[in-house]
C-alpha cells in the first residue's frame, strides 16, 4: 500500500473518480471547468455544476448549483440546489426525456449587461459587450456590441457565448501598462491608448509608447530652469493662431492651424542656475523673451495626431499671430491676472517658493525651448 492515501496502487473506479469531484474544495470559475465538473458527477454533457467553497473552523463547506440546458431556440434553463434532486430529474430526462420541476430554482442568467464576451459567429469567435438582456420563456438573449466593427447585434443565445478577455488584463499579458486595452482581431491584436489612439500591431503602440516617453524626457530635461513666468506680462491669457506645417505622405503635406492661449513667457534678464541667459535668440543670437504658448485638446480634431501641445514663440512671432481681443475679453483675462499675480505674492510671502516644476505650463510636443550651449 501507498503511503499517501490520495494516491491507489490500482486505476480508480468510477464511484472513487465521482467521490474525488464531488468532494474536492476547489470553486469552479469559468463555465469550461462547471462543464467537467458536471462531466465528472455524472451529469449530461450540456449540463454545469457551480461550484463555491466557504470555509468555517478550517473546514470547507461546498455549496453546488446545478444548471441543465436543453435544445437550441426553445431551450430552457433549470437550476437545482442540490444533487439528489438534480441527479432523479437527469434520470428522468434520460429515460422519459421530460424534467422533474420540484426543488427547482427560478432560471439565471450566465451574463450581465457590460460583461465582455466573446461571441460564436459563422464559425469564428468575436470579441464584444453585452448591452442588454432580455428573457424569453426559461431562457436569455443579449444584444451585443462589436468594438472592433463598431457595431451591434441581437438575439444571441447563451450557447453562442462564451466568457470574453478583459481588454486591460489583455494588455497587461502583452506587455503594456494597465491603462492600456487589447482586443483580438482575429490572430492580431487593437491596442487602445489611454488617449484613445488606436493601433492595429504590437510594434505600432511601442513606437506609439517609445516617442510618448521621449517626449516626457524632453519635458523633464527642459521643464524650470529658469521657471516660466506666469503673470507680470500683458500678453499673459492672451490668445494665439498658429499655423504648423506637416508631412501626411511622400508628396503631400497640410498646414494644421491651432488657437492656444499664452499662459508663461522667459524675460531677456531671466538666467538659469549656470548663469546663461534664459533664452537666446536663434535671429540675433542675444538674450530675448520667449513666450509659452498651451493649445486645448481636440481629439476628434480630422489632423488630431499631428496637433502641438505646447508651442514656445519668439516675440516676432507672438506679434505676427497674435488675436484682436473684445473689450470684455481684456477685461475678464486682466482680472484673472490681477488674481493670479495677487494670489502669488501671497503664497510667496506665506510660504518658501515652491519648485520650479510647480509653476511651469505644458512643455512644447515638438519644439524645444532654445538655450544658449
Amino acid at each position: 500500500m501507498t503511503s499517501d492515501p490520495t494516491k491507489l496502487p490500482f486505476p480508480p473506479s468510477v464511484a472513487q473518480l465521482y467521490a474525488r469531484a464531488f468532494w474536492d474544495p476547489k470553486p469552479t470559475t469559468t463555465t469550461k471547468s462547471e462543464r467537467q465538473l458536471a462531466y465528472a458527477l455524472g451529469y449530461p454533457d450540456d449540463w454545469r455544476v457551480e461550484r463555491t467553497v466557504e470555509y468555517k473552523d478550517g473546514s470547507p463547506i461546498i455549496r453546488d448549483r446545478i444548471h441543465a440546458l436543453f435544445g437550441k431556440r426553445t431551450k430552457s434553463q433549470y437550476t437545482w440546489f442540490h444533487h439528489e434532486a438534480a441527479q432523479a430529474a437527469a434520470a428522468k430526462l434520460e429515460s422519459e426525456g421530460t424534467i422533474d420541476e420540484s426543488h427547482l430554482l427560478p432560471p439565471t442568467p450566465l451574463y450581465a449587461k457590460g460583461d465582455v464576451v466573446q461571441v460564436h459567429w459563422e464559425g469564428k469567435w468575436y470579441e464584444a459587450t453585452i448591452l442588454k438582456r432580455k428573457k424569453q420563456a426559461d431562457s436569455f438573449l443579449y444584444s451585443v456590441y462589436y468594438p472592433q466593427d463598431e457595431a451591434t447585434q441581437d438575439e444571441i443565445e447563451e450557447e453562442d457565448i462564451r466568457p470574453g478577455e478583459d481588454p486591460s488584463a489583455l494588455a497587461v499579458q502583452l506587455g503594456f501598462p494597465s491603462d492600456w486595452k487589447a482586443s483580438r482581431k482575429g490572430a492580431r491584436y487593437i491596442l487602445t491608448a489611454p488617449s484613445g489612439d488606436q493601433f492595429n500591431s504590437k510594434n505600432a503602440a511601442l513606437k506609439f509608447i517609445k516617442k510618448q516617453e521621449e517626449v516626457k524626457q524632453e519635458a523633464q530635461e527642459d521643464v524650470g530652469d529658469p521657471p516660466w513666468r506666469t503673470h507680470g506680462h500683458p500678453w499673459i491669457g492672451r490668445e494665439v493662431n498658429w499655423a504648423s506645417v506637416h508631412k501626411v505622405s511622400g508628396t503631400r503635406k497640410v498646414t494644421v492651424e491651432q488657437v492656444g492661449t499664452i499662459e508663461g513667457y522667459i524675460k531677456s534678464t531671466d538666467v538659469d542656475k549656470g548663469g546663461n541667459p534664459g533664452f537666446v535668440s536663434e535671429s540675433t543670437g542675444k538674450a530675448a523673451d520667449l513666450f509659452n504658448v498651451v493649445f486645448p485638446d481636440q481629439p476628434h480634431h480630422l489632423y488630431a495626431s499631428f496637433l502641438l501641445t505646447s508651442q514656445d514663440l519668439e516675440e516676432h512671432e507672438v506679434l505676427e499671430n497674435l488675436l484682436e481681443e473684445t473689450p470684455a475679453a481684456e477685461r475678464k483675462r486682466e482680472a484673472a491676472l490681477a488674481a493670479a499675480a495677487e494670489a502669488a505674492e501671497e503664497e510667496k510671502a506665506a510660504s518658501t517658493p515652491a519648485k520650479a516644476s510647480s509653476s511651469s505650463p505644458k512643455t512644447p510636443k515638438s519644439k524645444k525651448r532654445r538655450r544658449r550651449s
